[in-house]
């Protein structure tokens, strides 16, 4: 009887190591988002775009994060157009204060700027915002 219960608490200790040591997601603090992250750009227009003779349209990107402070790479036909300037991070949300001086030839939401939602997961982000015409997407790993 009692090597019995034995094993069965040395089943039960299995079990429950095996629970531990699985592989989670962990989240990493977005407050300390810092770094160079690359990856692909998109955008989905929800009505005929002005400047654009495409409903979706996508790119690479890269986007360093530093004290924040950013710099988002732009892309052919300004897609991502870029931008720079501070960024704040509030639970899942993030805002981006560009800072540069831009023409009216291209539509501006293809610079960030403004609010968006992010997620991480492990070492990937997605910043997404719907901007009324289009939901416009990146997809970025850390380097």
């Amino acid at each position: 009887m009692r090597h019995s219960l034995k094993i069965k608490n040395f089943i039960f200790a299995l079990i429950i190591l095996s629970f531990m040591s699985c592989d989670k997601d962990e989240e990493l603090p977005l407050s300390e988002l810092k770094g160079v992250y690359t990856g692909t750009f998109t955008v989905e227009y929800s009505e005929d775009p002005i400047f654009y003779d495409q409903m979706e349209l996508s790119n690479e990107v890269t986007i360093e994060f530093e004290n924040g402070d950013f710099t988002c790479s732009s892309g052919e036909n300004h897609i991502p157009a870029g931008g720079s300037g501070k960024f704040q991070i509030d639970g899942n949300k993030i805002n981006f204060n560009d800072e540069k001086g831009w023409y009216g030839d291209f539509d501006g939401n293809l610079i960030l700027d403004g609010d968006y939602e992010i997620q991480e997961r492990k070492s990937a982000i997605t910043i997404s915002a719907n901007k009324g015409i289009g939901f416009y997407e990146y997809r970025l790993i850390k380097q």
